[in-house]
This record gives C-alpha cells, sequence and structure tokens, in this order.
C-alpha cells in the first residue's frame, strides 16, 4: 500500500499526463473536429459516417492546390468539345467552302478584276504556222479606260479579226483585251498572260515548242511590276516618269512626261545603257499630235561602249526642222549597226 505521501505524487503526475492531452489534441485537430455538431444519419438508417460531422472543408486541404470538383468538369467538358466537335456544324461549313470555290471559278471564266468579259479567239495562217490567239474582250467596252501614259494597248479588231497593239486606220473601233490570253502556235502553248483593259497586267510567259519555260515577266497595268513611277503632286494624279526595272536593273522602254500630262521623252535603257533612238517632244499639242523637238540615236546594245551618241534631228515649236544630219551618213551608221 501507498503511504500518504506516495499516494499524493502518483496523484500529481497523472493529472499532468490528463491535462498535456487535452492541450496536444486542441492544438492539433482541425476546428471542425473539435467543434461537432450533431451527427446525421444516412439515407439507409446506417450510422453516421465519422466525416459527416465536417461542416466545411478543411482550410489545410484548401491550401494545397488541389482541383476542386467544378474545376474538374469544366476540364472535362473542354476535352470533349474538343475531340467531339459539332459535326452538323463541320458539314455546314464544309459544304460553305465548296460552293464558295465553285462560285470563284464560275465567276473566272466570265470576271477579271471585276469587270466582265466575253471570250473570243482568233486563227492566222495554216499548216505548221497556224497560230491561234485565245483571249477575252470587255463585255462593255467602256467599263474601263487604259491609262493615258501607257504606250502599248492591245484591241480586238473585228473587221481584220486581228489582235494587235497599233491603231488601224480606216477600221472599226477595236475592242479592249481584258482577261486571260493564250497564244498556240500548231497547237503547242508559247505564250500566255492577262490584260486588263488593254494593258498587260499580271504574269506572262512564253515557252518552246517542248513547253520549257523561255522568258517570264510581271506587268501592272501596263508596266513591269517593278517598275518605278514618279509623279508631280502627292496625290500621284500627274505622273512624271517611269522608270522600267526588270528584276532589279533598268530595261525596258522609259516615258517621261510633261506636267501637263503630255509625253516629254521616250526611249529604251539595257541594263541602265540607253539604246536605240530617243526622242525627245514639246509641252504642246496644237493638232492632236506630239510636236518633236530632237531625236538621239544611241548605241543598238549595252555592249558597244565606243558608240558615240549623235543627234539625229532637231524642231523648233512650230514643227520646223532646226537641224538635221547628213541622211548619208545617218544610212551608212544603220547598215553598219545592221
Amino acid at each position: 500500500m501507498f503511504t500518504p505521501g506516495l499516494k499524493f505524487v502518483f496523484n500529481l503526475i497523472l493529472l499532468s499526463g490528463l491535462l498535456v492531452t487535452r492541450l496536444w489534441a486542441q492544438t492539433t485537430a482541425p476546428a471542425a473536429l473539435t467543434t461537432s455538431s450533431a451527427p446525421v444519419l444516412a439515407p439507409s438508417g446506417a450510422p453516421a459516417s465519422p466525416l459527416s460531422s465536417f461542416t466545411s472543408v478543411p482550410s489545410s486541404l484548401t491550401t494545397l492546390g488541389l482541383p476542386t470538383v467544378a474545376s474538374l468538369k469544366e476540364q472535362k467538358d473542354a476535352y470533349l468539345s474538343g475531340i467531339m466537335p459539332d459535326l452538323g456544324l463541320k458539314m455546314k461549313q464544309l459544304k460553305k467552302l465548296k460552293a464558295d470555290r465553285k462560285a470563284k471559278a464560275k465567276v473566272s471564266k466570265t470576271d477579271y478584276e471585276g469587270l466582265s468579259m466575253v471570250k473570243a479567239y482568233t486563227k492566222l495562217g495554216s499548216g505548221d504556222r497556224t497560230i491561234v490567239e485565245e483571249f477575252y474582250i470587255l463585255r462593255d467596252n467602256d467599263a474601263a479606260k487604259p491609262l493615258p501614259y501607257i504606250r502599248e494597248i492591245f484591241r480586238y479588231y473585228q473587221r481584220s479579226g486581228r489582235v494587235t497593239s497599233s491603231i488601224i486606220k480606216d477600221d472599226d473601233k477595236g475592242l479592249l483585251l481584258h482577261g486571260p490570253y493564250k497564244r498556240y502556235q500548231n497547237d503547242d502553248l508559247v505564250e500566255e498572260g492577262y490584260y486588263y483593259a488593254g494593258m498587260k497586267d499580271g504574269r506572262w510567259e512564253r515557252y518552246d515548242a517542248n513547253f520549257m519555260l523561255l522568258d517570264k515577266t510581271n506587268w501592272h497595268r501596263g508596266v513591269p511590276a517593278e517598275s518605278k513611277l514618279t509623279y508631280y503632286d502627292s496625290t500621284h494624279r500627274k505622273i512624271k516618269e517611269i522608270i522600267p526595272i526588270e528584276y532589279g536593273k533598268v530595261k525596258g522602254t522609259y516615258l517621261a512626261f510633261h506636267e501637263n500630262g503630255l509625253l516629254a521623252e521616250e526611249g529604251k535603257y539595257d541594263n541602265g545603257v540607253k539604246v536605240g533612238r530617243w526622242t525627245e517632244f514639246y509641252p504642246i499639242n496644237p493638232s492632236g499630235r506630239r510636236m518633236r523637238r530632237k531625236l538621239t540615236q544611241y548605241a543598238s546594245d549595252q555592249w558597244d561602249t565606243a558608240f558615240e551618241p549623235y543627234t539625229i534631228s532637231e524642231w523648233d515649236e512650230k514643227g520646223k526642222i532646226t537641224f538635221e544630219r547628213a541622211k548619208e551618213k545617218v544610212i551608212q551608221e544603220e547598215e553598219t549597226e545592221n
């Protein structure tokens, strides 16, 4: 048996242990466990689950970054919508795309750059020299007009059955070419491209008899697409000059204009070198014809560096000639060039 002193010590130790246990439980258990509520019975009448006493998700779980039920449902819906698209809507979109392609293909046969056109063709020669041209003309010849500064305007003349950029006298009015153009020789395609209101437009290509590409050029409304155009005004209505550029080099017909719109100078460049005959004009047009001021002769090509340019003729503003090089010498030099 314990003595009174030992019994007192034993009771004191037991009480201290109970206090420590209670304090530990209060500091470690979730708040929801320390504040229990009345138990809720399961629908079957079975004893309530120990977890049924939770009134909210413990804060220790929400701070761990775990997904909620709502977020999981959103992820599932997004995934299903990606792998199971609305097939009915997709079919409607595909049908619309197909209908648009058909409509564009149909329009391309009767329309170019928003202007209606009509197909035509010409046939020249016979045998191995037979030349056939397939082309289109404007349905309304006044629907568009060529730019006033373009030198080569291609028209179809019904009376002669020819396509040419030359003005045919004493013939009916030429019809402006507009749209695709193809030229065949002995049934072989030798040239193709596009026209816009009589002006070369887009990509043009030439082929040999074996359909091998010989040459290709790009045009925009009658001038090489890379050409440099300068103007007198900021609105780009009064053109000043057209510098022809092909593949980064100055090549082709050069045109300069007076401020009133009349042609001032015309000639050809060959890789940046003036070649052939260059003509200068006065800024007046009294009788509807350009008044020449000066005619100059340059070498026939860029390689003739020893050639010295010379003036062939000069005129005053009334069209009277003021200088003319001896014709014999001009003829002799031209024969030498040829």
